[in-house]
């Protein structure tokens, strides 16, 4: 048509042009994997770190790998001897006197934000800093330590709970916890026991797996011969594919001695590795049964666990 523009100048050069955004990608990809490769760290400088922290680290001491992402790497080159289950899946940092910290590409864990910085040691391209806990809970009783038949009895709705010895159960994603071996077998195929959670963020938890059975039936959990402190410290959370669409019953938690209630705390879906804390300071000193009492409008999917100790 007369006097409109041409657009075929235009579109011949874009053509012309084209080949050349092949090899521009392929340039581009060899500097990412340039960059991937050159900033990865030998196995060499991850087992001069795990044995400076194996020849340093006590047993009451945090072994941690910064970032969280660099977890699985740490576990594989440290050992179960090193990352070992309480490190892992520990419920807070509250408790350790001391922390290593091996840290690759410049990270840090902000858990450790308020520490005394105690030294630091490179190797290569892993970082070993080592953290001072300025004030380190000490801690009484682990109810998590104690769920065996010489510390815990288990009742869930009306129907007592016996303790048991089997193999451990597992799954794929969506599984739920696993079934440890030694467990408390409920009525109705549920169970009671020391698991690990991931909670939101896929951070494993070791805690006390104690779904509730749902309605005006709850579970019971009788500690015996529990050290009381100033305090009740603890975290619960759900199972992460159990609370993350945000569509379950909330959980009740509350804890009981004697006639007295200590507290109680519910559970939102959504809240994830969720804190609480008791005053407990007029049985400091005394020891005596601990009721945790777990309770839900509905027991549907609700892959509850919990952890507490006295301090």
């Amino acid at each position: 048509m007369d006097g409109e523009p041409s657009k075929t100048p235009n579109r011949g050069r874009w053509q012309r042009w084209a080949f050349a955004a092949v090899p521009a990608v392929g340039l581009l990809e060899l500097g990412a994997h340039l960059v991937q490769t050159n900033s990865v760290a030998p196995d060499g400088d991850w087992n001069a770190a795990r044995d400076c922290v194996a020849s340093q680290a006590r047993p009451e001491d945090l072994v941690a790998f910064a970032p969280r992402w660099a977890d699985p790497l740490g576990r594989q080159h440290f050992g179960t001897a090193l990352a070992t289950l309480e490190r892992e899946a520990r419920a807070d940092e509250t408790r350790f006197p001391r922390a290593f910290e091996v840290s690759i590409r410049g990270a840090h864990l902000a858990v450790f934000d308020g520490w005394r910085r105690a030294g630091e040691q490179r190797f290569g391209r892993v970082t070993v800093t080592t953290w001072e806990n300025p004030a380190p809970a000490q801690v009484l009783d682990d109810l998590v330590s104690m769920v065996d038949p010489q510390h815990l009895r288990v009742v869930r709705g009306e129907g007592e709970c016996t303790f048991t010895h089997g193999a451990v159960q597992s799954g794929n994603l969506g599984f739920g916890p696993a079934v440890p071996g030694d467990r408390f077998t409920c009525p109705g195929g549920a169970f009671v026991g020391a698991s690990v959670v991931a909670d939101l963020d896929y951070y494993p938890h070791r805690c006390i797996y104690a779904p509730p059975p749902g309605g005006n039936a709850p579970l019971r959990l009788r500690f015996q011969g529990v050290r009381f402190g100033r305090t009740l410290h603890g975290h619960h959370a759900l199972y992460v594919e159990a609370e993350r669409d945000r569509k379950g019953a909330p959980v009740t938690i509350t804890f009981r001695v004697d006639d007295s209630t200590l507290g109680s705390v519910v559970h939102h879906d959504g809240d994830g590795w969720k804190p609480f804390e008791f005053d407990t300071s007029a049985l400091a000193g005394q020891t005596g049964e601990l009721v945790a009492e777990i309770a839900s409008p509905s027991g549907d999917r609700r892959m509850y666990c919990f952890e507490a100790d006295t301090r």
